[in-house]
């Protein structure tokens, strides 16, 4: 793979914010386990039944979340970017190969954790 085809593909899983869709990408965390990978992502104002979840590749986690609102920055109390979201959309690389097929999820108070099996 080339330098320039790596930054683009680096570039397009870490944009942070894509005006013209309205997404931004949401805090996320992954912990590597030796049973489980676990990835706990910030969604405020989402519900559980707007999340959908995907697996591109074994090492690739896509997360789509649609919001109840439209959020600005004002809102959460950024003073240097300006606009709205009604989205959150991640494309999350694992270090691991996981199973996309055992995903177990959980939304509580904005925070969505995900506990996906590894595969042996």
């Amino acid at each position: 793979m080339s330098i320039l085809s790596e930054w683009r593909e680096f570039k397009s899983i870490h944009e942070g914010w894509n005006v013209a869709a309205g997404c931004i990408e949401p805090l996320h965390t992954v912990s590597v386990g030796a049973e489980e990978v676990v990835v706990t992502l910030d969604l405020p104002y989402v519900t559980s039944k707007e999340v959908k979840l995907r697996c591109p590749a074994n090492d690739v986690l896509e997360i789509f979340a649609e919001t109840s609102k439209k959020i600005t920055f004002k809102a959460l109390g950024a003073k240097h970017r300006h606009g709205e979201f009604t989205c959150y959309h991640a494309r999350i690389r694992i270090p691991v190969h996981i199973d996309e097929r055992k995903i177990s999820s959980r939304l509580k108070h904005g925070v969505l954790e995900l506990h996906i099996p590894r595969v042996k």
